[in-house]
């Protein structure tokens, strides 16, 4: 698979967990829904290969499961990625949308997480 290399907006979860319940399930196939009903695409990325997608996840065509993480898929455009971080020192603005075309968010949780999150704030705008 390609990373879309068109200018519509490109929203990604990392999923950085061993599984994926119901919940995080549903909301995926709610957030891919409502971006291909926008124009833009969605990826969820670092998905294992061996991981059993929920049932709410086999009928969302719009959905692209990615076994490579958001740093495989979008190295040729960096300057392009803007990680959504609370905790970011710059509150996104409606003009953030002319300087990035993928939008990272989500998946990121619990303590354990932290490292990934610290190298993502090192390569991406937060």
């Amino acid at each position: 698979m390609n990373c879309p290399e068109s200018k519509r907006k490109v929203y990604v979860v990392e999923h950085l967990d061993p599984e994926l319940g119901p919940w995080s399930a549903l909301e995926y196939a709610a957030i891919a829904k409502e971006t291909t009903n926008s124009g833009a695409s969605f990826f969820l990325s670092s998905v294992p290969k061996d991981l059993e997608l929920p049932h709410e996840l086999h009928h969302v065509s719009s959905s692209l499961i990615e076994h490579r993480n958001v740093e495989e898929l979008f190295w040729q455009r960096t300057e392009r990625v803007c990680l959504l971080d609370p905790k970011a020192q710059h509150e996104l603005t409606p003009a953030d949308a002319a300087k990035f075309d993928v939008f990272v968010f989500g998946g990121i949780l619990g303590m354990s997480k932290q490292r990934i999150l610290q190298d993502l704030n090192d390569q991406y705008v937060g």
